[in-house]
């Protein structure tokens, strides 16, 4: 089987801690012969270190946008500087408070208006060592995906204006006004058609493990789907079985149920 895992809120508690009970599950179900696989909207430059040492095949990082299995990337979108400076006019023509999460650091445009929100996620980039202003003659500023604060009208535009210019992208609602600015066409569920593809594993021998809005498309693409305990109602109304919380040991607990361990 394949075993898909979202992180924050999945494997990782929403106190930002990774449960006792994971490492062992997680070993368990290799040692059962299951191939495991991280499926995060997070890019490379902000890799979870406390996943470190779990027996992880793969990665699918930024909802799709790059594939890797043991080590290898075996596909990857991401824009040029040249088209990412056209989407950054398209920011900022909007004054929508962004981060760009680029493979190599978390972006900041230094004209974008400061809210709460940016100056949360500037400091949290900064502790981190990844944080990064924008200039044009950076080569590594390739956009890969865009976490905005803004409500549902600009966000609509904005989407429609990155459609008017070539470079066309979808939103997720994460809740609070927090949206997820992900490239059309590619999600969480291409990324794992793409490894099924390359393994030659079939869609009913996957499992997919979530909690939140933007892991609905990797949730909805198999017929065995784990909502967390922590989801939201929507996301446990649409999955085959919902769990404990994760730090009441969730995926354990979702893994013997399936008989995975």
């Amino acid at each position: 089987m394949l075993l898909f895992f979202d992180i924050d809120g999945t494997l990782i508690d929403n106190t930002h801690r990774l449960p006792a009970s994971v490492p062992p599950a997680l070993e368990a179900a290799r040692r059962n012969g299951h191939l495991l696989v991280i499926n995060t909207g997070r890019t490379l430059c902000n890799m979870d270190h406390r996943l470190d040492g779990l027996p992880i095949d793969g990665f699918i990082m930024g909802c799709g946008t790059r594939v890797i299995w043991h080590g290898q990337t075996l596909t990857f979108m991401e824009y040029n500087l040249s088209d990412s400076l056209r989407l950054l006019s398209v920011f900022r023509s909007m004054a929508v408070p962004t981060v760009y999460e680029c493979d190599t650091a978390m972006y900041f445009d230094p004209l974008s208006p400061e809210t709460p929100f940016l100056r949360g996620l500037i400091d949290w980039s900064r502790s981190r060592g990844i944080y990064r202003e924008i200039r044009e003659t950076d080569p590594e500023f390739r956009a890969v995906k865009m976490l905005c604060h803004a409500e549902k009208p600009a966000i609509d535009e904005l989407v429609s204006r990155t459609v008017a210019i070539g470079l066309p992208y979808a939103a997720i609602d994460r809740e609070n006004d927090i949206w997820e600015i992900i490239p059309a066409g590619i999600t969480k569920a291409t990324g794992m058609d793409y490894l099924c593809d390359y393994l030659g594993i079939p869609n009913g021998d996957c499992f997919s493990f979530g909690d939140s809005r933007n892991d609905l498309a990797m949730l909805t693409h198999v017929p065995n789907s784990i909502a967390m305990g922590n989801s939201p109602q929507d996301v446990k109304d649409l999955c085959t079985y919902v769990t404990a919380r994760p730090e009441e040991d969730g995926i354990e607990e979702a893994l013997r149920h399936f008989h995975l361990i």
